[in-house]
């Protein structure tokens, strides 16, 4: 398989790869630096020892230098292939007085040396021949001699045999290098493909994965640990689409069908209006009912308009912020419910803290979570049943409570009433009146104002509570966000009343009750 630089395997094995040759080459050159000093070290001792062999072979007699080595000797000491080139000059003159065979009649260069010290250099012999030259001065063995002559020595060898050895271990490292680099190249392929594949086959699976909704999920046994992980991510996140593609679906055939019955409604009414001829009044009646079931149609598609426009992120600042009396805000909230109230005979009670001024929120968007609880309470509540309202604002924070007599909801199922569309009776549709998202508006809203939403039971009751924060108009600060426990609910137990109430009482008292 061709691989590509930009891959993931291309990636590792180049870097991989990369590094390794870095690391031989540094290896290499290193390994090249300790040989060649070592080697260099071995030469220079060799010329050393032969220096001082060569002292030894030198004598003054009354003056006279004289050189102790025949030529058979010389021969035998001085490698022909690779010869000695030796002078020696009397000091402090400079007068060389002898001088190897070799160096036909050059003179090697001469050192300045003191103290008997060893002078190593790199010199051309014949201004051509590399070569390594160690030279120092002594004192030579004399015989009738009054004053003590000194001598300087200097000897000199080729360099060639040494720097033919180094290109030999230059070479034999390049080779190894090349042959080392092969190998590691094959193996870290083979590690590399091996290490990948698991990333190669979940990108298998994620590409032959179908775009629409599906049951299948992504698995990789014996996949490393690291990789576990991402599949239990993706896996997470496939659940959560389908979730939201099984919602959307339902949220969708749920709006049709709820559209589709006051649809239904209206050509109902207009066909049977029109199939003989009527008086004024009952055409005007067959205009009140396709006016209420358009209202209802109205109602259905502002809350879907208003649920998608939070849902698409939407923020409370885009709404307007107005100064507003509790009580006055709860009152007309209630008044379009007063009617139903009173047709069902429901025992409404009051429980209202008002504030010592006005608040500022987003009146419109409380306005429409308040109708549709008061409205959810007005429909859901057996008739003759009770409704509690509470409602206070203490500092920063305002707590609204709508109880109302359980018409058979359980623990299990109460969180449910807050899903659009969801009803206790899956075969209901529009059930007086309501389409079934309203709670599910509510929750959405107080999301969006950073408030809470909670539904509970309590002694019979089923209790929505919300939580939201406020800002006093004395207060100059921003509305924060819900942060802690909410204000505690009002101690006082509601009174008996004779029937539904139009409107809260303004009042100035903790925990007054109104009782009508």
């Amino acid at each position: 398989m061709r691989l590509k630089p930009k891959s993931l395997q291309g990636r590792l094995l180049f870097g991989i790869l990369a590094s390794l040759t870095v690391t031989l080459a540094l290896g290499g050159v290193v390994i090249y630096r300790v040989v060649d000093s070592h080697l260099r070290e071995e030469f220079d001792s060799a010329l050393e020892e032969k220096l001082r062999f060569y002292e030894t072979t030198f004598s003054l007699r009354e003056g006279m230098p004289k050189w102790n080595m025949g030529t058979a000797e010389w021969k035998r000491v001085s490698d022909p292939a690779n010869p000695d080139y030796v002078q020696f000059w009397f000091l402090p003159q400079g007068k060389f007085f002898f001088r190897s065979p070799g160096l036909q009649g050059t003179d090697l260069p001469r050192a300045p040396v003191q103290d008997g010290g060893y002078f190593f250099s790199d010199i051309l012999l014949f201004g051509k021949t590399p070569a390594r030259l160690v030279s120092r001065e002594f004192v030579p063995n004399q015989i009738g001699v009054d004053e003590p002559v000194k001598v300087q020595i200097a000897i000199a060898r080729h360099t060639g045999q040494l720097q033919a050895a180094l290109d030999q271990v230059r070479w034999f490292l390049i080779k190894t290098a090349f042959c080392t680099t092969l190998v590691l190249m094959g193996a870290t392929r083979w590690i590399v493909r091996r290490g990948v594949r698991p990333v190669s086959a979940l990108a298998g699976q994620i590409e032959a994965m179908p775009l629409v909704d599906s049951d299948l999920r992504f698995g990789l046994p014996g996949a490393p640990t690291e990789i576990q992980p991402v599949v239990g991510r993706l896996n997470a996140l496939m659940d959560r689409v389908g979730a939201a593609i099984e919602h959307e679906r339902m949220f969708t055939s749920n709006a049709a069908h709820e559209l589709r019955n006051p649809l239904a409604a209206i050509r109902s009414r207009v066909e049977l209006a029109l199939s003989r001829t009527r008086s004024v009044e009952e055409y005007e009646e067959t205009l009140d009912g396709i006016l209420e079931s358009q209202n209802g149609m109205q109602r259905v598609v502002d809350h879907l308009l208003l649920l998608a426009r939070l849902e698409s992120g939407h923020q409370v600042s885009e709404f307007s912020q107005e100064a507003v009396s509790l009580s006055k805000l709860l009152r007309k909230a209630w008044r379009p419910t007063f009617d139903r109230a009173s047709e069902r005979r429901l025992k409404v009670v009051w429980q209202v803290e008002e504030p010592a001024s006005d608040i500022i929120i987003p009146v419109a968007l409380i306005e429409i979570v308040l109708r549709n609880l008061f409205d959810n309470a007005a429909a859901y509540t057996p008739e003759g049943g009770q409704i509690i309202i509470r409602a206070e604002a203490r500092g920063n924070q305002a707590r609204i409570s709508v109880s109302n007599t359980n018409p058979g909801l359980t623990e299990q199922i109460l969180e449910s009433t807050f899903s659009p569309f969801w009803r206790g009776d899956p075969n209901a549709s529009g059930h007086r009146g309501n389409a079934g998202i309203g709670l599910a508006l509510v929750r959405r809203i107080m999301e969006t104002m950073e408030g809470k939403a909670s539904a509970t039971l309590a002694e019979g009751m089923v209790v929505y509570t919300l939580h939201f924060p406020v800002r006093p108009v004395t207060d100059p600060s921003p509305v924060p966000p819900v942060q802690g426990p909410a204000p505690s609910p009002p101690s006082s137990s509601p009174g008996s009343v004779s029937r539904a109430d139009a409107a809260p009482a303004r009042t100035a008292a903790p925990n007054a009750e109104r009782v009508s």
